[in-house]
């Protein structure tokens, strides 16, 4: 049995059922779930996802079909999990050097009558 790897970018968690087993996805969060899971609940591999949307909730009439796809759209669905890139931005590695004491600068001028 292969699985993939389901993350949740929607605002809303979703909680549903397969085979008698709950499934929850929580918001931000990547579940590892049997491709027959996410086949039932996300219609992977589904080129029409209208029974789907429909039994998420996320659409009630035809109307709604544009909207409920950017909805479903936002469950990314991958073979491999998300990288977890932990490097630093060059913004948090720079720290400025602390002033030189008795450097004088605009303050101190400013306040001895220069």
């Amino acid at each position: 049995m292969s699985t993939v790897y389901v993350t949740n970018r929607w605002e809303k968690p979703v909680a549903f059922d397969y085979a008698f087993k709950p499934y929850t996805f929580a918001v931000g969060e990547t579940v590892e779930v049997p491709v027959e899971v996410a086949n039932h609940i996300f219609g992977y591999g589904a080129e029409d996802k209208e029974p789907y949307m429909a039994r998420l909730g996320i659409i009630k009439t035809r109307n709604d079909i544009p909207d409920g796809l950017k909805i479903i759209a936002k469950f990314e669905i991958a073979d491999t999990p998300p990288s977890q890139d932990r490097s630093l931005s060059p913004a948090v590695e720079r720290v400025p050097l602390p002033p030189l004491k008795g450097s004088g600068g605009k303050f101190r001028a400013a306040h001895n009558g220069a």
